[in-house]
């Protein structure tokens, strides 16, 4: 059986502060969706932040507001680690959609962590 994490609930848009509250890491990982048809599409995300990712999708769409699952593979020392994520999308553009994390378990939000502070200048937060 697979040991249990406690969960971080991402605050509802409306208690969010502005968009560029956080920061953001301007890596691309690789990352899977899956979305309403329950079959897994690779696709690569940028601009990562805590609060959600930027996936990339020229030629595909995804419809603001649906809801899917997000597996991101995420550096960690040594390697790679696989994360999951409940999300849904913000906004879509040319290039992709804006996605917003609505769970995160602590893993996650600790591996986010590290990655968005280790790659932000120094002296931001």
């Amino acid at each position: 059986m697979a040991p249990s994490h406690p969960e971080v609930a991402v605050p509802a848009k409306s208690e969010q502060h502005e968009r560029r509250d956080t920061p953001r890491s301007r890596l691309t990982v690789e990352a899977m969706v899956r979305g309403a048809d329950d079959r897994f599409h690779t696709c690569r995300t940028r601009d990562i932040s805590l609060d959600g990712v930027f996936i990339e999708a020229r030629g595909e769409t995804l419809p603001k507001q649906d809801k899917f699952e997000l597996a991101m593979k995420l550096p960690e020392a040594g390697g790679h680690k696989v994360y999951r994520f409940l999300a849904h999308v913000a906004r879509v553009t040319r290039d992709g959609a804006a996605v917003t994390f609505d769970v995160v378990d602590t893993d996650a939000y600790a591996a986010l962590m590290n990655l968005v502070f280790s790659q932000s200048p120094r002296g931001s937060f």
